[in-house]
């Protein structure tokens, strides 16, 4: 079928409520293109946050107990993966088959007519937050509730789940919390089963862009995706599963196009820090370079992430069920499809990950982060596969790509990016327990004797997570250095002030739906179709970030014959 008669133009978006953000354009151009990095660290020990630090009785309990169970049990460990491989070697593609079924594969097909979709100016909701009553989905809606009070914003919102009582509790939440009784007929709910299309029409044909934290996503999440794009319902998540965003960007990134509707997913932690990093330094060399013959292309990028947060029963249970049990198995197609342009054609631009797999010492060349001479003591951070595939997405649709549908990109060398990404510690003390019990916890799940009483008693269950006083001390402070093929180098630092796996990513999802429903006249790319974050939203995404929490900033490092840096710092 065609959907595009029904389809909202962007002039039909009224632009004139901001949802409480100033958008002056000086003070936007100073938040967003800010050269001021001191001011972002100095922001840090303003705040107050600081590196976990592990006790001399931590450290040896891991090296002198930890670490031998660990290799005690590894034999096990890897027979039974070895095993449980063979056996299943044979039945891979009845196995995929299965995975998609349960991955909501349409089957059902429920058709959705272009009569029905209203134009996203007469839509009753500027977002619908699905999930609500899940962990991150709770603190999704008390940052709505508390940061966009009605008196303050004319923002209309819902909340969305499958059970009624819950999202009146939650209801009930918010209303103490501002001391605002109204909050319970002012704020909508919305009963929706994923498993049930029936109920899919109510959650996205009268709104502007649903946020959805409900996960896993692959288990909940394709036909949210699907209803999105046919009825041109903006859509943005918090997944961290790029196997099941990649199924659907092949499946729907056409009639995405046809409908308008902007498909991005991964806009939490997942992977919106690194992927505005990267894009930031990219436009950093672009704009020193425009007085050039030629755009200076950025080549290399390593990023310092320095870390504090909690971890989630709802991510560890999609952590496991992809990761380990492996209930979605990722599909094989022609080509990566985040090489895809939007046109459908294979982007030349490619990203090379070459991030660390055990503890290094890093000398990273920026004072702020480096320990003076010595430097710092890194990890491998757990989830950098993803934000690489994300940062490579990014790559892939070049400016010209992803706004040009009659042109691919040239292979060079200047089209690849050589990505590295570290965990930096406070000393080796903390490195070796970081790595070691990250890599004992896995052994353990791997493991068929030892995984169930992990799971059991061990790891927080779905809906439980990190205490709202522990989040507090939580933060994430991303530094980055990039290399131009010209030779110049830029660094940036972007400061997120709370746990930036759950509150800042309730946060960053949020104002990613927000940034969708108001702010379509100033993204940078137009039209429908499946991006990243950075690509689909860019500085509109990140002044929003900036205006509510965040401190960004990034310039040029002058370099010494030698090549080395030379930091301002």
């Amino acid at each position: 079928p065609t959907y595009r008669a029904k389809m909202s133009k962007s002039n039909d978006i009224d632009h004139n409520d901001l949802s409480g953000i100033s958008h002056n354009d000086d003070a936007a151009f100073q938040l967003v293109h800010s050269r001021d990095i001191e001011a972002v660290h100095e922001q840090l020990k303003k705040d107050g946050k600081r590196s976990i630090e592990y006790s001399n009785t931590v450290f040896l309990s891991t090296a002198l107990i930890g670490v031998p169970l660990g290799l005690f049990v590894l034999p096990l460990t890897l027979t039974y993966q070895l095993a449980k491989k063979a056996l299943n070697g044979g039945s891979d593609s009845n196995s995929d088959s299965e995975t998609m079924k349960t991955s909501q594969e349409s089957s059902h097909h429920e058709e959705v007519f272009p009569t029905e979709i209203l134009p996203k100016s007469e839509r009753k909701y500027d977002v619908v937050l699905l999930g609500a009553t899940g962990f991150t989905g709770r603190l999704a809606a008390l940052y709505l509730s508390q940061s966009y009070p009605k008196e303050k914003s004319n923002i209309k919102w819902a909340i969305a789940g499958r059970s009624q009582t819950k999202l009146n509790k939650l209801k009930e939440e918010m209303a103490s919390k501002l001391s605002d009784s109204s909050i319970m007929d002012d704020i909508d709910t919305i009963i929706v089963d994923t498993s049930k299309p029936s109920t899919l029409h109510s959650l996205v044909n009268n709104t502007k862009a649903v946020i959805s934290t409900a996960g896993p996503f692959w288990k909940y999440g394709s036909t949210v995706v699907e209803f999105c794009v046919k009825y041109g319902t903006n859509y943005v998540d918090t997944t961290g599963e790029t196997g099941w965003n990649k199924e659907m960007l092949m499946k729907w990134n056409d009639i995405a196009i046809q409908t308008d509707a902007k498909i991005i997913s991964l806009c939490g932690m997942d992977s919106i820090p690194w992927d505005l990093t990267v894009y930031k330094l990219k436009q950093l060399l672009n704009e020193d370079s425009s007085s050039t013959s030629s755009t200076e292309q950025l080549v290399k990028v390593e990023c310092y992430d320095e870390i504090r947060g909690g971890i989630s029963g709802g991510t560890i249970d999609t952590m496991i069920t992809v990761a380990i049990d492996q209930n979605y198995k990722d599909k094989r197609y022609a080509f990566d499809p985040y090489h895809q342009l939007i046109n459908g054609k294979k982007s030349q631009h490619k990203l090379k990950d070459t991030s660390p797999i055990s503890i290094e010492k890093r000398e990273t060349g920026i004072p702020m982060v480096n320990n003076g001479d010595a430097g710092r003591w890194t990890v491998p951070w757990m989830m950098s596969t993803v934000n690489s595939e994300v940062v490579k997405r990014s790559h892939a649709l070049q400016p010209q790509s992803a706004t040009d549908s009659t042109t691919t990109s040239t292979t060079d060398d200047n089209s690849k990016l050589e990505y590295k990404e570290y965990w930096v510690q406070p000393s080796f003390k903390e490195a070796f327990v970081t790595y070691a019990s990250t890599v004992i916890t896995a052994i353990a799940l791997l493991n068929p004797l030892t995984s169930t009483p992990m799971k059991k008693y061990v790891l927080p269950k779905p809906g439980q997570g990190p205490t709202d006083k522990s989040m507090k001390y939580g933060y994430l402070l991303l530094s980055a250095v990039g290399h131009g093929n010209q030779g110049s180098i830029v660094e940036s630092a972007f400061y997120f002030p709370n746990d930036p796996g759950y509150k800042d990513t309730a946060r960053m999802v949020v104002e990613s739906g927000l940034c969708l429903a108001f702010d379509e006249a100033k993204l940078p790319t137009k039209g429908g179709g499946f991006y990243s974050p950075a690509v689909g939203m860019g500085d509109a995404l990140l002044e929003r970030l900036c205006q509510t929490g965040c401190k960004f900033a990034s310039r040029r490092i002058p370099t010494l014959d030698d090549g080395k840096l030379k930091s301002k710092l």
